[in-house]
């Protein structure tokens, strides 16, 4: 199947997609590169899948973009790969629907390997921290010609950044759902294994949320991962007379603060998935968007939290997430509301 648009571009970046070869997606940004896998269930992978659908959207205003495909791998029960990638300058988001609708028995899913190229710097790997504890700082490692083993355990990182010779910054980073990409210890017998490699020339992630024991029935089911990739615009706009932002935690509900497992609420990190501080910021914006306002918020740190009705899921007791999503989201979405009504917005 051929297709008529196969880039998506921005302010110093490029995304090149091609469905039939070993990388879906090349993402060029000054002088890095980065190319995505596809997803491999066992010894069968996307890329020797049959593409179905790879389409491109892009709004009138430019602030954003995104790409949908639907890929079928054309083996035994034919798993179905469904892959949405929201764009904006700054930030790629990716949300991965792998669908399994029969009987079927795989040694291993793995998620979208990732491989960054480059004149390469140093490395940071940063580890999930438990519910209602702050983000631990980066810790970072110098890269040399020898190959480094930046991270090998059975749970997932959270980030990893990585810095070229001229200072550019990227950042791979796994997705508010938290429990997803720990899943395998909802699977008897089952492991994971998360793994970054790194040398100055590149630095390769390798993600298998779920490695099965022999014979485990991991078929009649669907699986979804989100995670995306960061990077630093270089150009940052001038704040000097915008209007500042401001939520106040203390006229919201007690339910947005974030909750840690053994149920107790931490007054001083608000998560931003509670669905009480969400609608407050679209209205804050909504109403600065009505007077054409430019609208500057002075962002805090990405939170932790384990209260699962913020993710919808109110029947659980407990489901570990990050905001980090969310933020990247409502922000993008803010900017549109507020370029639309000849204002404009700026996180920091």
């Amino acid at each position: 199947m051929e297709f008529e648009e196969k880039t998506i571009s921005g302010h110093n970046w490029c995304a090149e997609f091609d469905p039939a070869a070993d990388c879906l997606l090349k993402f060029e940004l000054d002088s890095l590169t980065v190319q995505v896998g596809g997803v491999a269930l066992g010894p069968f992978t996307e890329c020797g899948g049959i593409a179905h659908k790879q389409q491109i959207h892009r709004r009138a205003d430019g602030l954003g973009q995104d790409s949908h495909s639907d890929t079928v791998i054309p083996f035994g029960v034919e798993p179905r790969v469904r892959r949405d990638i929201d764009f904006t300058d700054g930030a790629m988001r990716f949300i991965t629907d792998i669908g399994i609708g029969g009987k079927a028995f795989y040694d291993d899913i793995t998620v979208e390997p990732v491989q960054i190229s480059g004149s390469l710097k140093r490395i940071a790997v940063v580890a999930v921290p438990e519910s209602g504890q702050p983000m631990p700082e980066p810790e970072w490692r110098d890269l040399t010609a020898e190959t480094l083993e930046a991270y090998r355990q059975g749970k997932p990182f959270l980030l990893c950044i990585v810095e070229a010779e001229d200072g550019r910054r990227l950042t791979v980073g796994n997705g508010d759902d938290l429990w997803r990409w720990s899943g395998a210890s909802d699977h008897a017998g089952a492991a994971a294994e998360f793994s970054i490699t790194a040398d100055t020339a590149k630095v390769s992630i390798i993600r298998k949320p779920c490695i099965f024991p022999p014979e485990y029935p991991c078929g009649n089911r669907s699986w979804r991962f989100k995670w995306f990739i960061g990077w630093e615009n270089t150009a940052p706009a001038e704040t000097d007379g915008w209007e500042t932002l401001t939520i106040t935690p203390g006229e919201l509900p007690e339910h947005v603060r974030a909750l840690d497992e053994s149920g107790k609420r931490h007054s001083c990190m608000v998560c931003k998935q509670a669905p009480a501080w969400r609608k407050a910021f679209k209205k804050a914006i909504r109403s600065a968007a009505a007077r054409g306002a430019r609208i500057h918020y002075c962002d805090d740190a990405p939170v932790f939290c384990g209260d699962a009705a913020h993710m919808e899921r109110s029947r659980k007791s407990f489901l570990p997430h990050w905001d980090m999503m969310i933020r990247l989201e409502l922000y993008q979405w803010a900017k549109q509301t507020l370029k639309a009504g000849g204002g404009d917005f700026k996180a920091e």
